[in-house]
């Protein structure tokens, strides 16, 4: 069971998602970190996320989700650090445009028994501006949400249920998960 996500970058997406989340009755914490304050106290004022994180790094160890919501070379960073430092308890998603050098990264960093899962995703939703004052939490409803499956992730029996409890949550926002 899911009861802590990260939320890396609360523009958008990332601030929709937590709006979505507590929409669909998400009762566990959600906390938020943006590289502009402003972005992440936004996201705040909104209901999206319960706190704001001073340090993305040491958020992302708390959480049992790690939700990276950032443009596609912020995920790669990311990834990278995040991979050195999560274990087999934490699950790392994406919600990136392109999926090849994330799925790369991920089968290079990730989905090992003693490092964090990783699940490719791509929401297919968005607006033609961001930021997390055009937030909406039924931007996700009846859109396609991609993921890029790796099975190695079923390695390890603590992954396995938080991948199937992060695709339960994004079915319950009104998405519809479909591997590629």
């Amino acid at each position: 069971m899911i009861e802590r996500i990260a939320i890396l970058g609360t523009g958008l997406l990332g601030t929709s998602v937590g709006l979505a989340l507590r929409a669909a009755g998400f009762r566990g914490s959600i906390v938020g970190w943006n590289r502009s304050p402003e972005g992440a106290q936004a996201a705040l004022s909104i209901g999206a996320i319960d706190s704001i994180a001073a340090d993305p790094l040491q958020v992302a160890r708390e959480a049992q989700v790690v939700l990276l919501a950032v443009p596609i070379y912020a995920t790669l960073d990311y990834m990278e650090q995040l991979s050195g430092i999560l274990g087999c308890e934490h699950l790392v998603t994406d919600m990136g445009s392109t999926k090849a050098q994330i799925s790369a990264a991920a089968g290079r960093l990730f989905n090992t028994p003693e490092r964090a899962a990783f699940l490719p995703g791509h929401p297919m939703a968005g607006k033609e501006r961001g930021g997390a004052d055009l937030a909406d939490a039924n931007l996700f409803r009846g859109a396609v949400w991609l993921f890029t499956d790796d099975p190695a992730w079923l390695r390890s029996p603590h992954a396995t249920a938080l991948v199937k409890g992060w695709r339960e949550w994004v079915t319950a926002i009104g998405s519809r998960a479909i591997d590629l």
